[in-house]
């Protein structure tokens, strides 16, 4: 979801922007269940009564998972981007940390001022805190820090969406690492896949980190997949789609059946999603590239400032959902349509002017004498 953007040469990843818009969708109609929240405790929420539940129901049920969707797109990318380079000392570190910054922590930190008073509304009102419930000083400085989950207790608070941006920072940091050590070839890749999922089914630790890592470079082997492939000759190129077609296949059928776990599903629905999509999603037309990007480009303000927006509604309602028409699909269209507006909005008057500012600042304070 914080993935880098390249205009210029951006064209072939179009099918990324599709994903990564209903990865959000995702992760929005999962947290449609905030709305029937009181304090910390849901009241009155089944996922079977929720609007177009019969077509969105593995949203609803399992559309958590978006995030590590998410996950495997930022690997994709960042591979792409800036693998070669950073093995090649062509992107030092401090470059490297200031494009992440100037990208991610504008919207980051305008979204955490905006809860503060509309948790105070909410507290005045109930008593307690909406949804997240570690909303104190030690907690406000993690998160100004962009470092609210490093510690991987899941305390999460204030904009509570922001939990997966900082494990995604921790990756950031050691994607640099592994790059910088010439750690970017395929087997090298595997090689960390296979050391994270081990450490995951073993349950060695629970923090995050494991998990995000994992389809970070799931993400990157697509990559490296993806541009073996486009080397491929006619008979073998089209083989290889076929073995795409049948696994993607494969894979739903045996998720239906209930005998292949969601995360499983999600694992080897990522790389094999985003391989389609690439090969599909391709147009010459300037007016459908726009679209397009518009919609990645929305992506990062949907996931932070659909909480507050909730919030909003929350303290509007006196904290009382039961007067909300939760139900009706009309309020779940009005929902998706609303934060996506904001995120378009904020795109262009908070996100992109912060960061061609930050970025400008930095090319002549920071990195003007340094390659």
């Amino acid at each position: 979801m914080s993935a880098p953007r390249n205009p210029a040469v951006a064209a072939p990843l179009l099918g990324l922007e599709i994903m990564r818009f209903v990865c959000a969708v995702s992760v929005l109609i999962w947290h449609h269940q905030h709305f029937y929240v009181v304090g910390a405790a849901h009241v009155g929420y089944v996922p079977s009564q929720q609007p177009g539940f019969d077509w969105l129901k593995p949203f609803y049920l399992h559309g958590w998972l978006g995030v590590q969707a998410f996950w495997a797109l930022s690997g994709f990318i960042f591979f792409w981007k800036y693998a070669q380079p950073v093995s090649q000392g062509r992107v030092r570190a401090g470059r490297f940390a200031w494009l992440r910054f100037s990208r991610l922590y504008p919207l980051h930190l305008v979204t955490l001022l905006a809860v503060l008073p509309l948790i105070a509304w909410y507290r005045a009102q109930t008593g307690q805190d909406y949804v997240y419930q570690h909303n104190d000083a030690s907690h406000f400085l993690r998160q100004l820090l962009l470092a609210s989950d490093w510690d991987g207790r899941s305390e999460w608070s204030f904009n509570g969406p922001i939990w997966s941006i900082s494990i995604e920072v921790l990756a950031y940091a050691v994607f640099f690492t592994l790059s910088k050590l010439g750690w970017v070839r395929p087997w090298q890749i595997a090689a960390v896949i296979g050391a994270t999922g081990v450490v995951y089914a073993l349950k060695l630790t629970p923090h995050p980190l494991v998990l995000c890592l994992f389809f970070f470079y799931l993400g990157g082997l697509t990559h490296a997949a993806w541009r073996r492939m486009a080397k491929l000759g006619g008979t073998h190129q089209a083989s290889a789609w076929w073995g795409v077609a049948l696994a993607l296949l494969g894979g739903t059928a045996l998720v239906a059946a209930g005998r292949l776990p969601p995360m499983f599903y999600v694992a080897l629905l990522a790389p094999l999603a985003m391989l389609v999509l690439l090969r599909l999603v391709r147009t010459h037309s300037a007016t459908w590239q726009a679209r397009l990007t518009l919609l990645g480009h929305t992506t990062y303000g949907s996931y932070l400032l659909h909480f507050p927006l909730q919030l909003l509604v929350a303290n509007l309602s006196g904290a009382q959902p039961e007067r909300l028409p939760l139900q009706h699909p009309a309020w779940l269209l009005g929902y998706l349509v609303l934060t996506f507006a904001l995120a378009a909005a904020s795109h262009r008057w908070i996100e992109a002017p912060a960061q061609e500012a930050l970025r400008a600042w930095g090319e002549r304070r920071l990195f003007r004498s340094r390659a």
